[in-house]
């Protein structure tokens, strides 16, 4: 299973660089054609507002993997280890338990609207919300698989005051 995980997070991580690079490139690009051409290309804030989407949903689950998700550690960090792995776990079968629902919710969204399309490039919705599901449901699935492997997740103790 780890080296399952793995091969997704290099799969995530070379999407998200792809939409950073994207959303670099995109904007520059229609900079230049409008301001020095005239001619901006229809559809471009279209386009670079998908690859936010994507840079933003994809890039999730690697955050999970990495114990880097925003959290509250200043009064976790003051709890007995065992305490504070407890609470670590628990916390993170909530958030899968949380994520579950809401890749449940965007799932059914995408199967209500699956036929609308946006309006300038004519996107088709799921593929445009495509992002958001796998975000949210790769996301659940890693909350849950860190809270219940058998090796402890990383969480340090709290800071020396020096």
């Amino acid at each position: 299973m780890q080296k399952f995980w793995t091969l997704i997070e290099r799969w995530l991580g070379v999407v998200a660089m792809a939409a950073l690079f994207s959303l670099v490139v995109l904007p520059a690009l229609q900079v230049v054609l409008r301001g020095v051409f005239n001619s901006p290309i229809t559809g471009l804030e279209e386009s670079t507002r998908w690859g936010l989407i994507i840079l933003v949903f994809m890039a999730s689950p690697l955050l999970i993997s990495a114990n880097e998700h925003i959290r509250l550690a200043e009064f976790i960090d003051f709890l007995p280890k065992p305490v504070r792995i407890l609470l670590e776990r628990v916390i993170m079968l909530v958030s899968g338990l949380a994520l579950g629902i809401v890749a449940i919710a965007g799932g059914l969204s995408i199967w209500r609207n699956f036929g609308t399309r946006t309006p300038i490039l004519d996107i088709p919705f799921w593929l445009f919300a495509a992002p958001m599901l796998i975000g949210f449901a790769l996301g659940a699935i890693g909350y849950v698989w860190y809270a219940v492997r058998r090796k402890p997740p990383t969480v340090e103790g709290p800071s020396p005051v020096i």
